[in-house]
């Protein structure tokens, strides 16, 4: 269509184009006197230069003029119509334009009215919108916001968003989706393995255990090297001493960045998470924020318009489609994303103002390769109880330990369910996240890893609430290992593959952060039961004639005093080096905290079974509660 290439022409000029010296003040004077006056509009043309964008991306993104009244005022201006609404019954698409283009384009169609669109000129100066419709004179050209057309286009388009959101990856990759629990070979090794297993006991009961309790060994002792792996670093880093810090970013060499928030019921967070997303140190006309709701969730829709948002956040609504997941959600939101690299962010989160900075430089300095990068996980309510003591305790051996392990040796690292930076090329081409997996994060990481994307963590850290109710924390865990278990029954489908596209060191660090956390927390309290058994019958610790043996037991109690050991010098590291001294007490009961694990991971196999799809929200601000009512 040959207007589309009408629009096309200015709106790249525009791209290029936008430089300080491109924005005379005498554009900008249709809004002095309404809608701004002179120091304002001086103030963001002096930010526009400094930021290499336009004053009006400047007054918008701040909040000192709303969209739509820019965007009104300027109709006026160029003498066209503007649309404040634009309802799915009036509009269509320009022939041969998909979702994407027409976003791209920012142009849609009106249906009743031939020759007649709707354009939202998102990056073009006013005196190049009134040159470019000029020359358009024949068509009738309404104006809207670009907040207001996107919309448009998701509502057009509905079947093709709701299909790109569910069956993105599954139509796509079959083999690489979690809506198939497992393989046709996995069902048959387990059923030929639930039927074999009895048979064995009773045959040979001895040498059976004995295999069994040696096929585990091999794994465990690969987890425990691990967190030694982990320690040693920690201390090898402490006596050199931390990195120098990277030298600060232009503004105007920043690239638009999306951060991308998905919410359900949380509408007693939105002040909350807002306040934290304005705290980041980046241009606000450049930061691209999504707030990511369900049609369902009326009061947290109702909360988030009635806060008068900045005109850099926008409010996205997904139909009620299932699954009804995180990952189905960050689906939806994903094509109207804007920005070149995007993050996402939890409603409890509070991110490192400088994070996105640190992102961007990491993902310059990285090898073309780099995909993801992921921020460290930490807790600001680690002293409200036990459990959040152990909770960060455990977020402080994975994030500062364990995973910048991974990192340095080049290894897939399974991702954190937020504060993940993602270069949206690379995500757009991978399908994005399976929304059938309740740990998408963790399974887009493998994934990652096995199509040549290399994955690293930053240093900089979010600061999010740790469930302090036992019941919450039990369905978060819950859904974290029921995720595990779907996200390495997906990968091992075909373990030849897995093993060429990762290589034997990535193969193994696979079995070892995904297999080895669901396994050890199954296998972990058989040792007490069998030693309650012992015990009971006055054998335990006996000569050889045990009922289980002195092989099995030798290996278990390796196995078991090792992994304490690991673990609990991992987390008095981490812990000491995060500032956490008032937490070192709680090393010692760790063994107590994963005897609660192991019961999320019976229930996370129970669930696994009954409703793999069931995502069990995580509640939060209790903590922010706790500390107003005191």
């Amino acid at each position: 269509m040959s207007l589309v290439g009408e629009f096309r022409g200015p709106e790249k000029q525009a791209r290029i184009a936008a430089r300080p010296e491109a924005h005379p003040r005498s554009e900008y004077g249709f809004l002095l006197g309404r809608l701004a006056d002179t120091a304002t509009l001086a103030r963001a043309e002096t930010l526009a230069s400094a930021w290499a964008v336009h004053p009006h991306e400047v007054l918008i993104a701040q909040g000192s003029v709303r969209a739509e009244d820019y965007y009104r005022a300027l109709a006026e201006w160029c003498g066209t119509g503007f649309k404040p609404d634009l309802p799915a019954e009036d509009i269509a698409a320009p022939s041969g334009l998909n979702p994407r283009q027409c976003l791209a384009e920012g142009l849609m169609k009106e249906r009743s009215r031939p020759r007649s669109f709707i354009f939202a000129p998102d990056r073009l100066r006013p005196n190049a919108l009134r040159e470019m419709l000029a020359r358009l004179r024949p068509y009738r050209i309404s104006l809207a916001t670009p907040a207001v057309l996107r919309t448009a286009v998701c509502r057009h388009f509905a079947r093709s968003f709701a299909r790109h959101a569910v069956e993105g990856l599954a139509s796509r990759r079959p083999e690489m989706s979690a809506r198939e629990r497992a393989a046709k070979w996995q069902r048959y090794a387990l059923l030929f393995s639930l039927m074999a297993l009895p048979l064995f006991l009773v045959i040979a009961p001895l040498e059976t255990i004995w295999a069994i309790t040696l096929s585990l060994a091999g794994l465990f002792v690969a987890v425990i090297g691990f967190r030694l792996i982990a320690a040693y670093g920690l201390l090898r880093n402490a006596i050199n001493g931390a990195p120098s810090a990277e030298e600060r970013m232009p503004d105007r060499d920043l690239p638009v960045y999306t951060v991308l928030v998905p919410l359900y019921r949380e509408a007693h967070m939105l002040p909350s998470l807002v306040a934290a997303m304005q705290r980041l140190d980046y241009p606000v006309a450049k930061l691209d924020v999504k707030l990511i709701l369900e049609a369902v969730d009326c009061e947290t829709i109702a909360a988030a318009r009635a806060l008068n948002l900045p005109g850099n956040f926008e409010i996205v609504v997904v139909p009620d489609l299932q699954p009804r997941t995180k990952p189905k959600a960050l689906n939806y939101a994903l094509p109207l994303a804007r920005g070149e690299y995007v993050v996402i962010y939890d409603a409890e989160d509070r991110p490192d103002p400088g994070q996105l900075r640190e992102a961007l430089g990491a993902f310059r300095a990285g090898p073309p390769n780099l995909a993801a990068v992921q921020a460290r996980l930490n807790l600001y309510n680690a002293k409200e109880n036990w459990l959040t003591s152990q909770f960060t305790l455990e977020y402080c051996a994975l994030f500062d330990g364990l995973l910048p392990v991974l990192d340095r040796l080049k290894l897939p690292i399974p991702l954190g369910g937020t504060s993940n930076h993602f270069r949206a090329s690379a995500l757009r081409w991978l399908m994005a996240w399976d929304p059938f997996n309740v740990t998408e994060d963790a399974d887009l990481g493998i994934r990652l890893a096995r199509h040549g994307y290399r994955c690293q963590v930053l240093s900089s850290t979010t600061y999010e609430e740790a469930p302090a109710r036992f019941m919450g924390w039990l369905r978060q865990r819950t859904r974290w290992l029921k995720g595990y278990l779907q996200t390495w029954l997906v990968h091992m489908r075909h373990p030849g593959n897995l093993w060429r596209e990762l290589g034997p060191h990535g193969f193994l660090a696979f079995q070892i952060m995904v297999g080895g956390t669901i396994l050890s927390a199954l296998v972990h309290p058989w040792f007490y039961v069998f030693a309650s058994m012992e015990l009971g019958i006055g054998e335990l610790l006996a000569r050889p004639g045990s009922l289980l043996g002195w092989p099995f037991w030798v290996i278990a109690w390796f196995d078991l005093s090792a992994g304490y050991l690991a673990s609990m010098g991992l987390g008095l590291l981490t812990a000491q080096r995060r500032g956490h001294r008032a937490l070192l007490w709680h090393v010692p009961l760790m063994p107590l905290y994963w005897l609660l694990i192991s019961a999320a991971a019976y229930r996370a196999l129970w669930q696994f079974m009954t409703a793999p799809f069931k995502w069990e929200k995580t509640e939060h601000g209790f903590a922010a509660r706790r500390k107003t009512q005191n």
